[in-house]
Formats: structure tokens, C-alpha cells, sequence
């Protein structure tokens, strides 16, 4: 069986944005539906504290050792062998692909055995029953950092011939499989049932991609070659990008380690608040910075500074187009999105109130989110890994120095627990600490994305020897117009309570999808009165995709003729 519709190629940036836009708003559908399931079958308890808290040694494994977090890196060099040779570049995906699979087995040895050990240190707060299934758990899921290793070096080879369908499509097969693991596997294995649908999860999450590499002619060969030049050369490339990324995990197994401090589900109620934080990254942040990243390479190879600024600049401004009025509408509904999204169940609504206080704090820090994932493939592209990661180590730092902060100050009484209590409602529930943390995670990512800016600014300055100014006006609209958007999204909240009580799902989720229509409205409105490029080329792009002009022969007489 022929697979044809691996073969299709999307090449327009705002087309494939668009389209890993709408696959990552599926993938996050059903990450809601995942996470509405986990919700209602175990709440914001201890269980789902050790189910997030077994996540964080495959996770640290995948971007602290394992090459297919380095696939950033790797996407230049294997443009280059490709616009030179087809076979070195099959040759450089065969090589790291037996490079990884064998290191990564045997790594994955070390850490089985290790694995109680690291259990204890990194979530003290546990009691030994707890310990003990959080190495069940972690030692299940290692299996799924190889498959997710392989996958991330075979998405070089997709991102680089324009497959970002496919690219998008394998996260939506493993929030499946997890999804398969909540209703089939559970009611047998109980929470165990989870890790073995995420492993499911992860196998489609590769398969997808290997099936898409067969066709394009770059299936892995696995026979070693010993480590070759170009193993080398991306092992040069990725190791800072690993560190780098490695400390923003460390920074949030840190976190998790404070929060099996604090009451039980507190663990639980950050993940979830930080699940529903990422919608908007994974679905404007990821989208462009994926679509934009080859094309930055590819400027800085033929060394054209005004198509470099111009994809930045683009990308930047593209990215605040969507998360600005995004991050208004979630500060604004976070009671809703959070009741919608996971209010079934064990979910009680104490524990809907903490989740909605965490994700509003986490809101602050979506834009910085976004950015910071584009800003890290402007520096990839730039071939310079280390500057992000002394910026990173110096953020988290400052994000667990921030969390111990606040966690303090929200045990007990003074001026700044009160002003955050009764900003986010809160003051008659005796602990909010687990706040500290996200308020610790959104204070360090603002930092981290502004540090993150000006050294990539600075370095493209002294690559290219050319400067160019950011679109500070666009930037303003777009502020401005948020803003707007957040007092129209109030205003219909407000008279929606007056009118119409919020017993039932469907009320809550009428209320919620009303004022954020007539806010996004307020807001396309205020750009199109602003004049603001993003909202015309955004008009263009549907225009052209549903309503082409090309859809009937230009002679056509309202007849259909047929041969």
C-alpha cells in the first residue's frame, strides 16, 4: 500500500503554521480530554502526584542525554549533507539513529537500577508507599524515552521537507495512546494503567514518523560505524542545547520536589494548571517556531541577514498575534476553562479554585513561553547553543530561589500574601502554597525569554554586522487590542452571572465560549481599526484556502461536463 499523503509538502509559513496550529489545538483537545479523565477519575490527590511525579526521570532523561532532544541541531547539518549529497545525509540519520538507540538502552539500564534512589531524592515530602510506586511508575516509562529519542531524529528529515503534518500528527497519536491507557488499562492496572498507555502513546508517536521517513527515502540503517565525523560534529552542537534544556527540567523536578512538600495533590494541581498554560504555546509558540526554524537555518547559511531579521521579526510578532489576547482571555476565564476542562468527577471545587489561582499566575507568563521556545531556534540556527544555556541556568536558579519565596510568604500573613489572596479569591482557603511555585516558574520564564532576546539579538548584530530595528508599533496594537479583548470577555462574564446561573456543564461552557467570542472579536476589530498587518495576512490566508478563486474552470458554464 502506497502511502501517498506522507508525500505532501506545505512550504508557505503561514499555511504550515496554520496547519501544525489546528493539529496542536486537536492535540491539546484531547490532552484536555486526558487530562478531564484523570480528573475525574482520581482528582487532585496523591495518587496523580506520583503519576506526574514518575514523568520527570523519563523526561530528564530525553533532553539530559538522549540525542532526539538535539534535533534542533541536528536539522542544519543534515540540510547541508542534503544540499551537498542524499546519501551522506541518509548516512548521517542512520548513524545517529544506531548512535542513540544503543546509548540510550544502555542508559536506560543504569537508570533502572538507579531509579529508587533518585525516587527518594527527588521527592522527599513522600511517604515510602508513594516512593514505591513512583519507581514502578518511572522504571514503566523508561521505555518511552527511545522511542521519543528516535522520533525527535527522524523529525529532522520531516521538518526539513516540508511534512509538518506528520510532524504535528504524531503528539496527537500519543495523547491517544494515553487516552487508550485511561479507559482500558486503568480499570485493570490502576494507576500503572497510565505509564503502560504512555509508553503505547510514545510507540505511534514513532511509528507515524518512520513511516513518513520510508517514504521519503531516509529509513534508518542501523549498522555501526563507529562515531563519525558527523556524529561528532552534532554531538558539538547538541550537548549545550541539552544542558540548556536539561536545566529547565531540572528546574521543574526541582518544583515537583518542593510540592511533595505541601499538601497532597499540590503536585497534581500545578501540573494540570501548567497543562492547560501550554494550550496556547504548544498551539502558536511551537507551531511557528517549528515552521520558522528551517528557514532561519537556512538564512544564516547563505548568510542573508535581511531574510534572517525578517523571519524573526515575523515570527515574533506572528507568535504575540495569538498569545497576547490568549493569555488576557485565560486570566480573565481561568474559573471556567479549568471547570470545563477538568471539573468532573473526584475534581472537587476547592480543587478547581487552586488549579484556576495557579493557571491564572502561570497566564502571566505565556507570551514568555512562547517567545522563549522561537528565541532557542533563532540560536540553533545561529549554530550557538551555549548563551542559552547560561541564561537558562541563571533563570532557574532564579525560579526555585522565587518558589521557597513565596511558598514562605504564603504560609502565613502579611501585605503580599493578602494582595495574592484576594487577587486571586482565595482568601478563605487555609493553603495556597503550591501557588509559590507557579508564581517561582512564571517569574523566571519572564526573565528567562527577555535574557533570551537581547543575546540573540546581539549575536545576529555581530553575525550578519547589521542591525535591525523590532516592530515596537505592531507590538503595541497588538498590547493595547488585548487589552480591550479582556474588558469586553469581563464585562460579558459579569452580565452572564447575572442572567444565568453556572450549575451545569453546558451553562459554565456557554458562558466561557461566549465572552471569549466576543472578546477575540473586540480584539480582531481593534486590529483591523489599528491597521495591523497580522490581521489582513491573516484574511489572505483563509481567503486563499477557502474561497481560492481557483476552485472552478474559469470557463465554466453551470454545467458539469464529463468525459
Amino acid at each position: 500500500m502506497k502511502l501517498q499523503f506522507l508525500n505532501h509538502e506545505i512550504s508557505n509559513i503561514h499555511s504550515a503554521a496554520f496547519l501544525l496550529g489546528a493539529a496542536g489545538l486537536c492535540s491539546r483537545i484531547l490532552g484536555v480530554l486526558r487530562d478531564r479523565l484523570l480528573a475525574g477519575k482520581f482528582g487532585a490527590g496523591q495518587e496523580l502526584d506520583i503519576y506526574y511525579a514518575a514523568f520527570q526521570i523519563p523526561d530528564f532523561m530525553m533532553v539530559a542525554f538522549l540525542l532526539g532532544a538535539g534535533s534542533a541541531a541536528i536539522l542544519p547539518i543534515f540540510q547541508e549533507k542534503l544540499s551537498k549529497s542524499k546519501s551522506d545525509a541518509h548516512c548521517l540519520i542512520s548513524d545517529l539513529s544506531t548512535f542513540f538507540f544503543l546509548g540510550s538502552v544502555v542508559f536506560s539500564l543504569i537508570i533502572f537500577f538507579l531509579t529508587p534512589t533518585i525516587v527518594g531524592v527527588m521527592v522527599p515530602g513522600f511517604p515510602e508507599e508513594a516512593q514505591g510506586l513512583t519507581v514502578i511508575l518511572s522504571r514503566l516509562m523508561l521505555v518511552s524515552t527511545i522511542f521519543f529519542g528516535l522520533s525527535g531524529i527522524l523529525s529532522s528529515v520531516i521538518q526539513s521537507f516540508g511534512r509538518f503534518w506528520v510532524y504535528a500528527l504524531a503528539p496527537i497519536l500519543y495523547n491517544l495512546g494515553i487516552i487508550f491507557g485511561i479507559l482500558f488499562l486503568v480499570p485493570f492496572w490502576g494507576v500503572k494503567g497510565l505509564a503502560a498507555g504512555g509508553v503505547f502513546g510514545s510507540v505511534l508517536h514513532f511509528v507515524i514518523q518512520l513511516l513518513t521517513v520510508k517514504v521519503l527515502g531516509f529509513f534508518p540503517r542501523f549498522a555501526w560505524h563507529g562515531i563519525t565525523d558527523s556524529v561528532k560534529e552534532v554531538v558539538r552542537l547538541s550537548f549545550p542545547r541539552v544542558l540548556s534544556v536539561s536545566v529547565s527540567q531540572l528546574t521543574v523536578i526541582l518544583l515537583i520536589g518542593l510540592g511533595s512538600t505541601l499538601a497532597a495533590g499540590s503536585i497534581a494541581v500545578f501540573q494540570f494548571a501548567q497543562n492547560l498554560y501550554f494550550l496556547p504555546i504548544g498551539i502558536f509558540g511551537v507551531s511557528y517556531a517549528t515552521t520558522l526554524f528551517p528557514r532561519l537555518s537556512r538564512a544564516y547559511i547563505q548568510r542573508n541577514a535581511q531574510e534572517f531579521f525578517d523571519e524573526l521579526f515575523l515570527g515574533a510578532r506572528s507568535i504575540l498575534f495569538w498569545v497576547m489576547p490568549s493569555t488576557v482571555l485565560f486570566i480573565v476565564l481561568r474559573a471556567h476553562i479549568v471547570r470545563v476542562a477538568l471539573g468532573a468527577g473526584a475534581f472537587s471545587w476547592e480543587d478547581t479554585r487552586l488549579t484556576a489561582a495557579a493557571l491564572a499566575v502561570l497566564a502571566l507568563a505565556i507570551f514568555a513561553g512562547s517567545l522563549g521556545t522561537f528565541f532557542m531556534k533563532g540560536f540553533y540556527a545561529l549554530e550557538n547553543t551555549w548563551k542559552p544555556f547560561a541564561i537558562n541556568i541563571a533563570a532557574s536558579v532564579l525560579s526555585i530561589i522565587l518558589a521557597l519565596f513565596f511558598i514562605r510568604i504564603l504560609s502565613g500573613q502579611s501585605p503580599l500574601a493578602d494582595f495574592i489572596k484576594n487577587w486571586l479569591r482565595l482568601s478563605d482557603m487555609p493553603d495556597i502554597r503550591v501557588l509559590g511555585l507557579a508564581l517561582g516558574f512564571s517569574i523566571g520564564l519572564i526573565v528567562n525569554t527577555l535574557l533570551l532576546y537581547r543575546a540573540l539579538r546581539n549575536l545576529a548584530i555581530r553575525k550578519f554586522s547589521e542591525k535591525r530595528p523590532f516592530p515596537i508599533k505592531s507590538t503595541l496594537k497588538i498590547i493595547l487590542a488585548s487589552i480591550l479583548t479582556g474588558g469586553a470577555a469581563y464585562l460579558v462574564r459579569v452580565s452572564f452571572s447575572e442572567t444565568l446561573p453556572l450549575i451545569t456543564f453546558l451553562q459554565v461552557l456557554l458562558q466561557g465560549a461566549t465572552a471569549g467570542s466576543v472578546g477575540f472579536a473586540v480584539y480582531f476589530g481593534a486590529l483591523f481599526i489599528f491597521r495591523e498587518e497580522g490581521v489582513f495576512s491573516l484574511g489572505r490566508v483563509l481567503k486563499r484556502r477557502f474561497f481560492g478563486v481557483k476552485v472552478l474552470p474559469p470557463s465554466w458554464d453551470g454545467e458539469l461536463h464529463g468525459k
